[in-house]
């Protein structure tokens, strides 16, 4: 889905649907006898003042904004309650001879993990949930990026991988049972901050009321720089466009409710 609506708002994708606009004029003033020239070239120029909007990084910017402000959950009067760091990754790169890295989002998010255990307790478990995303031939994107974060440091700390998941509906799926097996409830749920909501309502659907702890990546450019159309634009566009179709598909497929989406206390059994 993501590389999809990648590609519509790229510069390739959108030639491409003025394309087919074109020919479907075409046609329609030749088989139909139709539409004139000029609303012809007012539906291009349509096409085309969309791509100059979706290009701009201050729509992306605003897009984003909307999803972090949909993070709402619960929250920890002390940090040392928390019982574990659950990190989910966010994707991994073949380097060639290197082999499988971590991508930037996911070495963000591990690092915010990592953080957090620091300033709480270095006995906090991490999980770091990402399974078998590329393939069985490849490894579990915990795997990679646990690994490389095991090359740079000295110290040990306690860390888990759940490497079954390939979205996050699938780490709510797998990490729900471990976590109340283990009775734990504070659970510092750590991703992008435009993801958040998404992995919130996926985690409350399995019965877990985690905390959020956003890895902030929303821009906050000023001044003339996010009005002017560029690639970046068009990037952070793209991201939250799929993750607003990502929380659709969720809801559509059954994997959250409306109301996962809203903050509201879990009732505890005693």
């Amino acid at each position: 889905m993501k590389l999809l609506v990648s590609l519509l708002l790229l510069p390739l994708g959108v030639a491409l649907l003025a394309l087919l606009a074109l020919i479907g004029l075409v046609w329609h003033r030749r088989y139909q006898g139709g539409l004139k020239g000029l609303q012809g070239v007012a539906l291009l120029g349509g096409v085309f003042a969309g791509l100059l909007v979706c290009s701009m990084p201050i729509t992306g910017q605003a897009l984003q904004s909307m999803l972090a402000g949909m993070i709402h959950g619960r929250q920890l009067a002390n940090p040392a309650e928390a019982q574990v760091i659950v990190v989910l990754t966010g994707g991994m790169v073949n380097t060639g001879p290197i082999g499988w890295l971590p991508g930037p989002e996911s070495i963000q998010r591990l690092m915010i993990g990592y953080e957090l255990q620091h300033s709480i307790d270095l006995r906090i478990p991490v999980i770091v949930s990402g399974g078998y995303t590329r393939g069985v031939q490849a490894p579990s994107e915990a795997r990679a990026l646990a690994e490389f974060f095991a090359r740079q440091r000295s110290e040990v700390t306690p860390t888990e991988l759940e490497e079954v998941s390939t979205d996050t509906a699938e780490s709510a799926v797998q990490l729900a049972p471990i976590l109340n097996a283990r009775g734990i409830r504070n659970v510092l749920l750590v991703t992008s901050d435009i993801h958040m909501p998404r992995a919130l309502a996926a985690f409350r659907a399995r019965g877990i009321d985690p905390i959020p702890a956003p890895a902030i990546t929303v821009p906050t450019d000023t001044g003339l720089m996010p009005w002017l159309p560029s690639a970046r634009g068009l990037a952070l566009t793209s991201e939250a466009v799929t993750e607003f179709y990502g929380i659709l598909g969720y809801l559509l497929l059954g994997k959250i409710r409306w109301a996962d989406l809203q903050y509201a206390p879990l009732e505890v059994k005693v």
